[in-house]
């Protein structure tokens, strides 16, 4: 029998894989939400089996399977509906028009969902927004009510970049990808010689490394980015970061660089502290697992999870039958509603919702919510047990 080939990694190359964490029967798209029960329960699943490189430390799913992947209409992850998050998208989009000089300039955005950062930008002066998203194809936005706002609904392609454009966007995407190199490199040959500003966010798997948070392991992300790895791949590909920090409780990392000439052989210093905090994270992770299943087995009233996005999701499924008392997701965006979330086959319901249903424990799936979500069961008379998921 051959031995398997060494695994090479998608950001530098080395065959230096480590195995870290692996879980099986993971919904493959979690934020596509389900009709009825029986379609959430035969929806699509895959295998996460994460990788991590020792030279680069970037981390990786091997078992990822790209044509599994279809974003279309229906896909859901917008988090706006979220004061904190209101506040924190907010305070980006000006920062970046103003550090920029981005007022009657025209922005593009890869991958930017319902527009909602497009219209932030338009608010604070620029010219025109253009986003590209294939899961806006035919859907419409009130975050394209501006004339200056526009959707394009498919991928975006790097000839896109041929029309005016003074700084790019590209949020939450790049952990989806399976050749990120391939991206970065296109966005700079199609920049030239102009200068042109570029700002990308992904989950700061730092923070899930050290917050012990396997929730954030999802199939839909192929790539989990730390600093030294992010800094690598705009250093590889041809840009200078001008700053690389973490937003939104640390989950966020967040990257402002410009063009410049490739370091393609570039290694972060950092790697090594990565390397080491993944390799924490790999003997806590299943630890972890087995204590949320004795908490939740000995539970004997409702359980409910506040979020049905990919953490609370990921998490549910991994529980299973070691929670015979979950029955709901909680949501404040109306657009989760009455809808079945994947593989645990659970609806999706209304805040208001809980007082009929009255549960005994509430699980937060993201500790940035607590207060936020405390102070609106407490104002509708409801005082259950809360704990927190993630953070």
């Amino acid at each position: 029998m051959r031995a398997a080939a060494p695994l090479c990694c998608p950001l530098c190359g080395a065959q230096k894989a480590q195995a870290i964490f692996r879980l099986d029967q993971v919904p493959v798209i979690c934020n596509q939400l389900w009709p009825d029960p029986e379609a959430a329960r035969t929806a699509p699943a895959g295998t996460v089996d994460l990788q991590l490189c020792r030279d680069c430390s970037f981390i990786w799913n091997s078992a990822f399977e790209p044509d599994r992947m279809v974003y279309a209409p229906g896909y859901e992850n917008a988090l706006h509906f979220s004061p904190r998050f209101q506040a924190f998208a907010a305070e980006l989009a000006a920062g970046l028009v103003a550090r920029y000089g981005l007022t009657g300039k025209h922005v593009i955005e890869i991958g930017c969902g319902d527009g909602h950062m497009l219209d932030l930008l338009a608010q604070n002066g620029v010219a025109s927004a253009t986003g590209f998203d294939p899961s806006m194809a035919g859907v419409t936005s009130p975050f394209t009510a501006r004339d200056t706002v526009e959707i394009v609904g498919e991928y975006f392609r790097s000839d896109q970049l041929d029309r005016p454009c003074d700084a790019i966007l590209c949020r939450h995407v790049l952990e989806h990808l399976d050749d990120p190199v391939a991206l970065l490199r296109d966005i700079r040959r199609a920049i030239g010689d102009r200068e042109v500003p570029v700002y990308f966010e992904v989950p700061n798997a730092g923070w899930m490394l050290e917050a012990v948070s396997m929730w954030d392991v999802i199939y839909e992300h192929v790539g989990y980015w730390s600093a030294p790895a992010l800094t690598a791949l705009f250093r590889r590909t041809g840009f200078e970061p001008l700053s690389v920090r973490t937003g939104y409780g640390a989950q966020f990392l967040m990257i402002e660089a410009v063009p410049a000439a490739p370091q393609e052989d570039y290694l972060d210093p950092g790697a090594a502290r990565i390397c080491a905090a993944a390799q924490a994270f790999a003997e806590a992770a299943g630890a972890e697992v087995q204590r949320w299943r004795r908490r939740l087995r000995d539970c004997r009233g409702k359980v409910v999870i506040w979020g049905a996005g990919s953490k609370g999701i990921t998490f549910a499924n991994a529980m299973g039958e070691a929670a015979p008392g979950l029955c709901a997701f909680v949501d404040l965006n109306s657009r989760k509603h009455q809808r079945i979330a994947p593989g645990v086959a659970l609806p999706v319901i209304a805040p208001e919702q809980l007082a009929s249903l009255r549960p005994e424990l509430v699980l937060i799936s993201n500790a940035l919510y607590e207060e936020e979500i405390i102070a609106q069961l407490g104002a509708a008379g409801l005082h259950p047990d809360f704990a927190v998921i993630a953070g």
